[in-house]
């Protein structure tokens, strides 16, 4: 049994001789079983003195136990008059038939006989899951949250500590937090997505710039107009390049897993093609935001690696830990919005391709914007470096609201929401 507290039910007879001045009482502690209360002896279970008890039928009542739904719910007991002669009143009321009863309701047989109250008396019980909660059937730590991040983080903290000495420490760490952040996201959208799916769009962006040995970190800078050379570029050369650059291809190829994923779901059959595939805003947010962390940790370590090897260990650790925890409100936040709407599409499929490219456009725009002033403040253009901080922290904050804007509004748009609140 599981529970540290059993209750037993009892009923206190109060007044078990009419016309009496002591007050007398007698504890009748219920069983498992019916029991009838009445005069007689052969088919009682319990036996009223009829010389005593005038007004108490041969079988006057029953008292059956319910089955309740849950272990640890308190037990129930339903009272049935049996066509007794001087009926059953219940606190004042007489009965009509059965009904359940309740914690001190006071029980009276007939007008001026015996009177009887119902109480629990609880009492202490110690079961083997009391002992060793972890046995017991009702605690599901893997539904509940609790099971799979505390031993992902216990598995991560023993690769880091393998590895304090070494630049894998940072790798390590900073794959950790690219988790991490991603597993906010992910319950703050109160959906689930399988995680070999989010894993494979996260590798799907990442492992291209990562098995290119950095080669690819400049793919982007190669096709884009204005002159690589130039030690101090114009701030209109800035623009264009950060608008093609961050804006566009970087959304762009972000984005990409996610709309094959979109059409991979429509060729698979249920119940996979709703779990895999891209059906509501929500689960476009959901994909975009995992796209985002593989492509994000990879940029980050690319970055770090660099820092690393010209200023040291410690340098790229102060580095790492702004770059990947700041993506929440950059390219995760970037793609995460424009993820919402290619779920908005996927529920009003004749705009689909209106609604991708407004949230293309919308992303695009957030993003050109927070790399432009990165590259101004990079350049020395914005003078001041506080400028260019609180610059970049007001647009990191815009972006996250526009990321949490979209998952409240995907939350109200999911059909399974609409469903909860028909059911009140």
């Amino acid at each position: 049994m599981a529970g540290l507290h059993r209750y037993k039910s009892f009923l206190i007879q109060i007044n078990p001789s009419t016309g009496s001045d002591s007050q007398q009482t007698e504890n009748i502690v219920l069983s498992d079983k019916p029991i009838i209360i009445g005069r007689d002896a052969s088919c009682c279970d319990i036996v009223l003195d009829s010389t005593k008890y005038h007004e108490v039928s041969r079988q006057h009542l029953k008292i059956s136990p319910l089955s309740s739904e849950s272990p640890s719910d308190l037990p129930q007991w339903e009272i049935s008059d049996l066509e007794s002669r001087n009926g059953i009143y219940i606190n004042g009321q007489r009965l009509q038939g059965s009904q359940i009863l309740q914690v001190h309701d006071q029980i009276k047989l007939g007008r001026k006989g015996p009177e009887f109250v119902f109480e629990y008396e609880q009492i202490s019980f110690v079961g083997i899951s009391d002992i060793f909660p972890v046995v017991s059937g009702r605690v599901d730590l893997h539904q509940k949250g609790f099971l799979v991040p505390g031993i992902v983080t216990v598995i991560f903290v023993v690769a880091m500590l393998a590895t304090k000495n070494s630049n894998n420490f940072l790798y390590i760490l900073a794959a950790y937090l690219a988790l991490a952040s991603h597993y906010v996201i992910h319950k703050l959208c109160h959906k689930h997505k399988p995680w070999w799916l989010l894993v494979s769009l996260g590798l799907a962006t990442g492992l291209p710039l990562l098995t290119a040995h950095h080669e690819l970190a400049t793919i982007f800078s190669d096709i884009l107009p204005g002159d690589a050379s130039e030690h101090k570029e114009s701030i209109l050369a800035i623009i264009l390049k950060e608008f093609f650059k961050a804006g566009l291809l970087e959304e762009l190829f972000k984005v990409l897993p996610v709309i094959l994923v979109y059409f991979i779901g429509r060729l698979l059959q249920s119940p996979k093609r709703e779990l895999i595939g891209v059906w509501e805003p929500m689960d476009g947010i959901l994909l975009a935001t995992a796209s985002a962390t593989g492509f994000a940790l990879v940029e980050s370590l690319m970055t770090v690696h660099q820092e690393t090897q010209s200023k040291g260990s410690f340098a790229g650790l102060t580095l790492l830990i702004p770059l990947i925890l700041g993506d929440i409100c950059g390219q995760v936040a970037y793609s995460g919005y424009f993820g919402y709407f290619i779920g908005l599409g996927a529920m009003k499929p004749r705009k689909l391709w209106r609604f991708i490219g407004i949230g293309y456009l919308t992303s695009a725009a957030l993003h050109t914007i927070g790399a432009i002033i990165s590259e101004l403040q990079k350049e020395g253009i914005l003078g001041n470096p506080i400028i260019g901080n609180v610059l970049l922290a007001l647009i990191g904050s815009l972006a996250y609201i526009f990321l949490m804007a979209a998952i409240l509004k995907a939350n109200q748009l999911s059909p399974s929401h609409s469903h909860k609140s028909a059911n009140g």
